[in-house]
């Protein structure tokens, strides 16, 4: 399997007085072949008083980077429940440690590229897709009050988009001593596929078919861009993050 390229796009938003979002790759600007070595694409949305969210997400993308580099070669879904066990005790750490800190948190969306497999990691509500000339694929489960009532057939897709409690997690890092993580294995990756790694900045603006559009349409940089200024253009109430990622042969 060959990354054949990737795109990388974080704005503050309209409303936000500062970007809690974070984002990174690695190794750093990720792209070609990855049979030897895995290739990781995350992001992360904070949430806690001034600063607090903002550092959150940083240590979560931190750590992770740092702990999955450092643990053996194999065993992805192992290394990758280490590495966020590892982020959510370090934003646990920061959070008990400073006042001003208190009651941070962050989710954590996490894709790895290894040779011929795929792998995700997930805590909250930002999210994974998979997106082909077959469709869109949402491969990640929100962990928000709300998504869990849409899932038990409680509220419409309507009603869950509107819901005024949409972002209420029950699930992020740094809340708590342990964090459940969503693990997913094996996931399919054919040549052209791509897949989107985005905070609910995106997705509470644009809907899948419009990222399927825009991501099948584009290359993987001017995608990232496009989307985030179609969140923009309706009214770019959250921070924005998205990171794309294209598959070839």
């Amino acid at each position: 399997m060959v990354i054949t390229s990737s795109g990388i796009q974080s704005h503050i938003g309209l409303v936000r007085e500062e970007n809690q979002d974070s984002a990174g790759r690695f190794p750093e600007h990720a792209s070609g072949a990855v049979a030897n070595s895995a290739q990781v694409f995350a992001v992360a949305d904070g949430m806690g008083g001034h600063r607090g969210g903002r550092e959150a997400s940083q240590i979560a993308i931190r750590i992770l980077g740092e702990k999955f580099e450092a643990e053996p070669a194999d065993g992805i879904p192992d290394r990758l429940r280490s590495a966020f066990e590892a982020a959510n005790l370090a934003v646990r750490q920061q959070g008990e440690a400073n006042p001003e800190f208190q009651g941070m948190g962050t989710t954590l969306t996490v894709m790895v590229f290894s040779g011929d497999t795929v792998c995700a990691g997930h805590v909250g509500d930002s999210r994974a897709y998979r997106i082909s000339a077959e469709g869109i694929v949402q491969l990640t489960d929100d962990h928000s009050m709300v998504a869990e009532w849409l899932r038990k057939g409680w509220l419409t897709e309507e009603q869950a988009r509107n819901h005024p409690e949409r972002s209420l997690l029950y699930r992020a890092l740094g809340v708590g001593s342990d964090i459940s993580v969503d693990v997913y294995e094996n996931i399919a990756a054919r040549p052209g596929d791509r897949f989107l790694l985005c905070t609910d900045g995106l997705t509470n603006h644009v809907s899948d078919e419009e990222m399927l559009e825009i991501v099948m349409a584009e290359e993987a940089q001017e995608a990232c861009e496009r989307l985030v200024d179609l969140a923009l253009e309706r009214g770019g109430y959250d921070n924005i993050t998205v990171q794309t990622i294209v598959v070839g042969p």
